[in-house]
């Protein structure tokens, strides 16, 4: 399971905290009974400095002293031995029948006369065989004083294990084997039991702390990692190329840094992916163009041959039956009739070329003038008078009055490519219809149907392609290159005109719909 910087910074935390309880044990446990008897040794030694400097024998002493005792929290002797040791004292025992001291200040309950005479009589054997008590500590106040730590329970003797006495022995020598004897004792509780119940107290705390703590840090954490989380959402769906969201920037630090930046980079990314995309489609574009061109080229080329190919074949043919010196006059003059013919159809192919190749090529100016689409219609029927007599073909007129705005030779062109289509590929009934019908408000649609074959669905898309003949064999019987149709779509995508072919009862009709803005009423 991936790990989150929200969890992180939760482990992170509480280990923080679980440390600090643990680290904060173990210095209780190791210095913590160190550091308090050193702080009440000191506190021993502040207090006989001030005891120190009293004059033994002021009224006021006791009031003194017991203020001396609240400051410190502790318990003040002052004891005066006022003659020399007996020699035959005994050393080894507690002695509590022997008077050797008289007691200045101090509570005769605090510590029992016995413990106080032994050490008394210890520290006198002490100087005696210059030695030094083997159960105090001493230490050094002055050079007028014998000073000694030493723990008082276990002169004592009396097993206490909940509370322990620290006392400090002073030791003033005051001349002729007597001395003024400063005893001041703290008592405290086991330092053992005291570290325990502060352990249990810091854990009870820690675990209090690290509840609070946890709530603080999940809202810290959700402010802190939410804006990190969007930040990674939203470099992630630029990864997937999806620029639509941008870093909501409401800090000024590092992270809002960090999300202007990211934006930028969004915006600068996308800016470059969509130039590089119109790059890319323009090139393709122009690959799939020239690609296009290149094709047409080749079938144009192809096409064009193959139309060149029969007429200059037929023409090459009879003119070396010409040189022949056998054949007649009525023989020449039908070899002339034919070289001519395909001589015409020849001029007519190329001329179609050139007109084809004008209009592509975008150098056949339009030139718009106002006439009369019907008057254009009934002109243009006049030309096939003799073909549609010679063929008996019915020609049906519905034509509304309508005026345009167009170019009237292209628009003449279209219609003949039209009849002429129709006049070829009409059957046995010979009917022919033209019409011109408002369809919308300013379209006009001009049809040319006759009456013929369905053409098949598949040659319906291709029909309006350069060269394409539907009936091959029937386009070389009335001449047809198969440009015609090409020509027409090439000049109505021109003038940005719908057009189309399509089945209809008993035939096929062939339309343009002029558009509006283009007509005038």
């Amino acid at each position: 399971m991936k790990s989150t910087i929200r969890s992180k910074l939760f482990l992170l935390t509480y280990g923080i905290i679980l440390s600090f309880i643990v680290v904060l044990i173990v210095l209780n446990n190791t210095f913590l009974r160190g550091y308090y008897i050193n702080n009440r040794q000191n506190a021993l030694v502040d207090a006989f400095e001030e005891v120190a400097d009293l004059n033994l024998e002021h009224p006021d002493l006791p009031v003194t002293i017991l203020q001396i005792e609240s400051e410190y929290n502790l318990g003040v002797q002052i004891l005066k031995q006022d003659k020399p040791l007996p020699e035959d004292i005994p050393s080894d025992d507690f002695a509590p029948d022997i008077d050797i001291f008289t007691r200045t200040y101090g509570n005769e309950f605090t510590i029992p006369k016995e413990v106080l005479t032994k050490i008394i009589i210890d520290y006198n054997l002490g100087v005696i065989s210059d030695e030094e008590l083997n159960y105090g500590s001493k230490i050094r106040i002055s050079s007028e004083y014998d000073a000694y730590f030493m723990d008082m329970n276990s002169q004592m003797d009396n097993n206490q294990r909940y509370y322990q006495m620290l006392g400090l022995v002073v030791a003033d020598d005051i001349g002729n084997g007597e001395y003024v004897f400063y005893v001041l004792t703290i008592t405290f509780s086991s330092i053992t039991e005291s570290i325990r119940i502060f352990n249990s107290f810091t854990i009870l705390i820690g675990f209090v702390f690290m509840i609070v703590s946890g709530a603080v840090m999940y809202f810290l954490s959700y402010r802190f990692t939410n804006p990190i989380l969007e930040i990674n959402r939203i470099a992630d769906e630029i990864s997937k190329l999806d620029f639509s969201r941008k870093v909501e920037v409401t800090t000024d630090d590092e992270l809002g840094d960090l999300g202007y930046s990211i934006n930028r980079m969004s915006l600068q990314l996308e800016e470059s992916i969509k130039e590089l995309q119109l790059s890319n489609d323009k090139l393709k574009d122009e690959i799939l163009y020239k690609n296009k061109l290149e094709n047409m080229r080749k079938e144009f080329i192809a096409n064009a041959s193959h139309e060149l190919k029969t007429p200059l074949s037929l023409i090459m043919g009879y003119s070396e039956a010409l040189k022949l010196t056998d054949i007649d006059e009525n023989a020449k003059r039908e070899y002339i009739d034919i070289i001519l013919d395909e001589s015409e159809k020849m001029n007519k192919l190329v001329k179609e070329l050139l007109k084809l190749s004008q209009l592509e090529s975008g150098k056949k100016e339009i030139k718009f003038s106002e006439f009369s689409i019907k008057q254009l219609v009934l002109d243009t029927v006049k030309l096939f008078d003799l073909k549609l007599k010679e063929k008996n073909i019915n020609v049906e007129l519905d034509l509304e009055e309508e005026i345009v705005i167009t170019d009237l030779e292209e628009i003449q062109s279209v219609l003949t490519n039209f009849i002429s289509n129709a006049i070829n590929h009409v059957d046995d009934n010979r009917v022919i219809k033209i019409s011109i019908k408002t369809v919308s408000e300013k379209q006009i649609k001009v049809a040319v149907m006759n009456s013929g074959n369905h053409i098949p669905r598949n040659d319906i898309e291709n029909i309006w392609e350069s060269f394409y003949k539907v009936d091959k064999a029937r386009n070389r019987d009335y001449g047809g290159q198969g440009l015609g149709l090409a020509i027409c779509k090439t000049i109505l995508e021109l003038l940005g005109y719908d057009y189309g072919v399509k089945n209809v009862d008993h035939g096929v009709e062939f339309y343009f719909v002029i558009h509006e803005g283009e007509t005038e009423i």
